[in-house]
């Protein structure tokens, strides 16, 4: 295995990440990774959460004969420009053209480019590849065809729930500041909704409004209906951000040939969890490994699907 810090300009910033290729000399395929929400760097990592998701599959995809491009978003880790003002559609943008540097590469098969996509990033690689048509195949972890709004309504409502069971001085100060921060989604929203800037104060945080605005407007029903890619849809049964029962609503709804696989107690961050799924206890998760299952069985896809096997099964 090897790996190549590599830029890629987009925009008015400059992308900072890591190319991650096999150590056999031959052509092989090539999979862009696309992050969920958050001002992540190339591992899902940011201040306070350390997932270390796309390395770990990175390095199971090299060693299984698959390169990858994993990348910071702009504004985070190495890459330049601003996080809280980009949006929806620049990170769009960005996918775009790390795609077209990760084609370019040395050792990479033009005619086996795929795109993994965690949460947001599910939504982002079909835009992707109807910019592309040549993308071979998606890997969607964790996907959504619900619209963001009633998304963040039953995260909050989840939340409160949480909030509401913790009980002593910790739960005391968790509902408080809940009650100041948290309750009030939908004047949240409304707020955001009525402004062009884009970044607005809500409380003492700064939130992206931009990239929300673009959110709440995104139909993900009609670009999945748009959507010819061949893809592998993997879902957590414990899964309490995105509902893990949209992986068959997409294949449903897609075009192209679709494949589905829900594991048991996997949660959103592509974890195992043995207890009751709980969105404030994801934290305790981090340490463990991704998912042996859900890393094999991308793996298993991506080379049923290559050209390279293709070809042999149409030799033999």
């Amino acid at each position: 295995m090897h790996e190549q810090e590599i830029k890629i300009q987009s925009g008015d910033a400059v992308l900072v990440g890591t190319l991650c290729t096999p150590d056999a000399m031959k052509r092989f395929p090539a999979v862009l990774m696309v992050h969920g929400s958050g001002p992540l760097d190339r591992n899902e990592n940011m201040k306070g959460q350390q997932l270390n998701i796309f390395n770990a599959i990175a390095h199971e995809l090299a060693n299984c004969g698959v390169a990858s491009l994993r990348y910071d978003k702009r504004g985070c880790g190495d890459s330049s420009g601003d996080f809280m003002s980009a949006g929806h559609a620049d990170l769009v943008e960005d996918a775009v053209n790390c795609l077209d540097v990760m084609a370019r590469s040395e050792g990479v098969s033009v005619d086996d480019l795929y795109i993994l996509g965690h949460s947001e990033g599910c939504i982002i690689a079909p835009q992707v590849s109807l910019h592309r048509p040549s993308v071979a195949g998606l890997v969607l972890l964790c996907p959504f065809i619900e619209r963001l709004e009633p998304v963040l309504v039953r995260q909050a409502a989840q939340l409160e729930k949480e909030i509401n069971s913790k009980k002593g001085i910790s739960g005391f100060l968790y509902r408080s500041l809940f009650n100041i921060f948290g309750t009030p989604v939908a004047a949240q929203l409304r707020k955001i909704r009525e402004t062009d800037s884009p970044v607005v104060r809500i409380g003492l945080f700064r939130q992206p409004a931009k990239w929300l605005r673009e959110m709440l407007e995104l139909k993900p029903e009609a670009i999945f209906a748009s959507t010819r890619t061949p893809m592998i849809l993997i879902a957590g049964e414990k899964d309490l951000q995105c509902n893990p029962q949209d992986i068959f609503r997409i294949a449903e709804t897609a075009q192209g040939q679709s494949e589905t696989l829900l594991i048991e107690g996997m949660t959103h961050l592509l974890r195992v969890d043995e207890n009751s799924a709980t969105i404030m206890g994801a934290a305790r998760l981090s340490s463990e490994p991704v998912e042996a299952a859900l890393l094999q069985e991308l793996v298993k896809w991506i080379r049923a699907n290559s050209t390279a096997n293709k070809r042999l099964h149409a030799i033999s």
